[in-house]
């Protein structure tokens, strides 16, 4: 239960990363080409990875599944194999898994069977898998062969986060945001245009002449354009509103044009956006 339930969650995560898989942004975006058509692509693309390397009867059905917008789970294939396939794609270097375990007194079979279930994953995975277990559990002796360095964690102090604490994803260096529709749609244009395709990057850091340190949505470094890409639920309150004015003008004085546009537009219109970036990259090659 445990190994399938991590396989899902994997599973998961690989298909909210898809088309940026294996810490590439270009290699899926030509979804328009078959399944075929797109592995040729990259068949031979050095990973640099220290785990074996892409199974590619299993990358040629999760491509489909991915292109269905389905979780790539696939029945054909062992769990195993299935695992450190989804950990290759998710991120070519190694992973850390927790899991943790919050029943106090579970049956001694399933100790020993979880015993035996970590190892086993992270042979697989070739992850870091760390165990959170209560401390009623220190020493059970189904747990003793996995217990050997453990630590204990000190126990923390109530928490006085408001019923409204946020919590905050941040995105991959170089990849667009797995959860920004706009970043993602954005960059299955810019990859296929001839002229901005290899300008750009996404989710690059800026250090500014006040040596603040920002993490801009898209990046043309060599000419110093950033684009932003404001969607109202991030940038509507009157806090964000005067960090981003703020950070419009630490950019604007390190030599920075900053094109702003919203989120909405770049869905219902993303042509109309790309054509702005066009003509700011354009305005800023006549003035140089």
């Amino acid at each position: 239960q445990l190994i399938n339930s991590v396989c899902q969650q994997l599973a998961s995560v690989a298909l909210a990363l898809w088309p940026t898989w294996y810490s590439q942004t270009a290699l899926f975006y030509e979804t328009k080409h078959s399944s075929d058509a797109l592995l040729n692509r990259f068949a031979c693309l050095d990973l640099r990875a220290s785990r074996g390397g892409i199974n590619l009867p299993w990358l040629k059905e999760a491509v489909q599944a991915c292109m269905q917008n389905k979780v790539p789970i696939l029945k054909d294939f062992p769990t195993g194999l299935q695992l450190s396939q989804l950990t290759l794609a998710i991120e070519p270097g190694p992973l850390r898994i927790a899991i943790a375990l919050t029943d106090p007194h579970p049956l001694d079979h399933r100790l020993f069977a979880l015993a035996k279930a970590l190892p086993w994953l992270a042979k697989q995975t070739q992850a870091e898998v760390s165990l959170l277990i209560p401390k009623t559990l220190a020493e059970s002796p189904a747990l003793a062969p996995i217990l050997y360095e453990a630590v204990t964690l000190p126990t923390p102090p109530p928490s006085a986060a408001s019923p409204e604490a946020k919590h905050t994803l941040y995105p991959l260096i170089g990849r667009p945001h797995p959860f920004s529709p706009g970043e993602q749609k954005l960059a299955q244009w810019l990859v296929q245009d001839a002229e901005l395709g290899s300008l750009f990057r996404f989710n690059q850091p800026v250090q500014t002449v006040n040596q603040s340190r920002y993490l801009v949505d898209l990046l043309w470094a060599a000419g110093r354009v950033v684009v932003e890409i404001d969607g109202y639920q991030y940038h509507s309150s009157r806090d964000s509103f005067s960090r981003d004015r703020q950070r419009d003008y630490e950019l604007l004085i390190s030599g920075y044009i900053v094109l702003r546009l919203p989120h909405d537009e770049v869905i219902d219109d993303v042509k109309v956006a790309v054509d702005k970036i066009r003509d700011v990259v354009r305005f800023r090659q006549a003035d140089s």
